[in-house]
């Protein structure tokens, strides 16, 4: 399951950094900064889903989505240290949270 969070975090950094023409998220977040996107203290070096969401512009269309938003709470539910936890989930959480993160990266794909 850690393993799809970040698979929603990289598509998400992608994504933005095509939006605004950089190559590396240092340039990314350089010019977020500088066009008064991201905060001068605040970094894309994170794996804040909602952060970058809302880095996109897309969050609120997103939240409006009755199906999709309650599919994005689960999935900003993702922490990179779930990756020390053997005993996570059972099967179905595991099956609901995958195919939430596939919603999601669907939805991503089609609206960012």
């Amino acid at each position: 399951m850690y393993m799809a969070g970040y698979a929603v975090e990289c598509l998400l950094k992608t994504k933005l950094m095509r939006v605004y023409g950089c190559r590396t998220l240092r340039d990314l977040e350089t010019e977020l900064q500088r066009r008064g996107v991201l905060a001068e203290q605040a970094t894309v070096f994170t794996h804040q889903l909602e952060l970058l969401l809302r880095l996109t512009q897309r969050l609120e269309p997103l939240r409006q989505h009755r199906t999709l938003w309650p599919q994005f709470t689960l999935v900003n539910r993702w922490l990179p240290a779930w990756r020390y936890t053997a005993d996570l989930s059972n099967r179905r959480d595991a099956s609901d949270f995958l195919e939430a993160v596939g919603q999601i990266m669907h939805w991503i794909e089609s609206n960012v």
